[in-house]
């Protein structure tokens, strides 16, 4: 499971590219930009483990931006994506980790993923999955352990996350949620994407960030992956542990107008 990044100024080549990579790797997280100035946008609040670049590009060219990112995220594999084969020799002297012709082939992209000159660590498969507790207070489970969250903020968004139930949602909508009634402006923008970020880390850092899906401002959940006494009693549980015990995810304002469904 990995995170890319498709850099072209054609749309069709960011098309093509993040539908193969979503076949070649369908867990990861795939972003796609049509500029260097949009990518390097997108990599000040997201990850990413590889970067496929177009070198012919308008403004800032594949090579003067791969030399950037070597500077500035130089743990990020760069591979060259262009119909040009006379830049190879350029590419090679900013370390790239490849470099594709177009139009490119799903056998050579899987072999240059598979020479990665940062090879990526895969999160190991959570042997079983996590529990959501959310009736009574909400509470997240790894095994026998609490998952602690480092912001009482980002154990919010994952709440809300887990309520929405798979729905994408979009950064207003969140940002409308976590800080009801008062002004969405460009500062709680600007921490929602570190919110998200370390929602991120948190569920890496347990092997489960494939919980999460991820689009261009929009974010979601897998609700197949977690264990959940909400999902379980939608679903017709009878299991005790499933069932409603007079509150739910009570330490959120915003969960109180689902109480009456329960009732």
């Amino acid at each position: 499971m990995m995170i890319t990044l498709s850099v072209d100024d054609s749309p069709s080549v960011t098309v093509i590219m993040t539908a193969l990579m979503r076949r070649i790797d369908p867990d990861g997280t795939h972003f796609s930009a049509g500029s260097a100035a949009e990518a390097f946008e997108i990599l000040k609040t997201e990850r990413a483990d590889v970067i496929f670049l177009d070198v012919e590009m308008p403004g800032m060219n594949g090579i003067e931006a791969a030399q950037k990112i070597r500077s500035d995220y130089p743990e990020i594999n760069i591979i060259f994506i262009t119909g040009y084969k006379e830049y190879a020799f350029e590419a090679y002297q900013v370390f790239a980790s490849g470099f594709l012709c177009k139009p490119v082939r799903e056998k050579d992209v899987r072999l240059a993923l598979e020479n990665l000159r940062h090879p990526v660590e895969l999160a190991q498969p959570v042997q079983q999955k996590l529990r959501v507790q959310c009736f009574g207070s909400f509470g997240v489970f790894c095994g026998k352990e609490q998952v602690v969250f480092s912001r009482a903020k980002t154990l919010e968004l994952f709440a809300y996350l887990v309520y929405r139930r798979g729905v994408m949602c979009t950064n207003g909508e969140l940002v409308g949620i976590l800080w009801e009634n008062e002004p969405a402006d460009d500062n709680k923008f600007s921490y929602l994407r570190k919110l998200i970020k370390d929602l991120r880390d948190t569920l890496r850092d347990i092997g489960a960030e494939d919980v999460i899906k991820k689009e261009w401002n929009c974010i979601g959940i897998h609700t197949e992956k977690l264990d959940c006494d909400y999902y379980n009693y939608l679903k017709g549980s009878n299991d005790k542990n499933d069932q409603y015990r007079g509150s739910f995810m009570n330490q959120f304002s915003w969960a109180e107008e689902s109480v009456g469904y329960f009732s």
